[in-house]
């Protein structure tokens, strides 16, 4: 009786230190994920990663990880902006990874699909407007409110629109306005959306990552994202 005491107190202590060196070792991995990611991405913010899934070991050995989260700052899309040299500022990019293949000599991962989200802040899409007196906001209902001065229209009044904002091919932000002031003069319309209405590509994002669902909110330009065999760091 008295061996079978000490044994389950042996496996009980074994037990404790294979999670604790468990969890030891996701840590250490989750930072150097992120370092990787970052140096990857050429970030100007931060990265962090959550691995989930028990034991990481198991999964680390198997080079196969069910679950990864990743959350980044301080995106800067490319290309820059024409006529602005100003790059799209993504605020926050999170993202779900699923089915993360790790490569042969752990330098790097694809994951399998991805779906998550990204915020641009209506005043990163006022710096890449492309022209001087245009600014962006929350217009409510959906929609972004786009004010252009004078002389940003070459007009004797500023213009202020309401706009839809969807995505395109997978990689365009588009603003378009719903209607435009002085439709009835002869050249108005064309003068204010040219100067409200913008295409913006966001690039910057992981490898394989494609926008799908756009919407504007108080918070700023929230959008949808999805892929599949996004390659993640390496």
């Amino acid at each position: 009786m008295r061996g079978l005491k000490i044994v389950f107190v042996v496996c009980l202590v074994l037990g404790v230190l294979f999670v604790a060196a468990d969890r030891v070792a996701v840590f250490i991995a989750e930072g150097k994920a992120a370092d990787r990611i970052q140096a990857r991405q050429g970030l100007e913010g931060s990265t962090e990663v959550s691995i989930h899934g028990f034991p990481f070991l198991t999964q680390i050995y198997d080079k196969h990880l069910d679950d990864v989260d990743v959350r980044m700052t301080g995106i800067r899309a490319d290309p820059a902006a024409a006529g602005t040299g100003e790059r799209l500022m993504i605020s926050e990019f999170k993202v779900e990874l699923s089915g993360v293949e790790l490569d042969g000599d752990y330098g790097g991962a694809t994951a399998e699909s991805a779906e998550g989200s990204a915020v641009i802040a209506y005043e990163a899409l006022t710096a890449v407007a492309g022209q001087q007196g245009v600014t962006f906001a929350y217009g409510g209902d959906g929609k972004v409110q786009v004010t252009a001065s004078a002389e940003a229209l070459g007009a004797p009044e500023p213009a202020e629109v309401l706009s839809t904002v969807a995505s395109e091919g997978g990689d365009t932000i588009r603003l378009h306005a719903e209607e435009v002031p002085g439709t009835g003069v002869p050249g108005t319309e064309e003068a204010v959306r040219g100067a409200v209405d913008i295409d913006r590509k966001v690039g910057g994002l992981p490898d394989g990552v494609r926008l799908d669902l756009v919407t504007a909110t108080a918070d700023g330009i929230v959008v949808d994202v999805e892929g599949e065999g996004i390659r993640v760091a390496g």
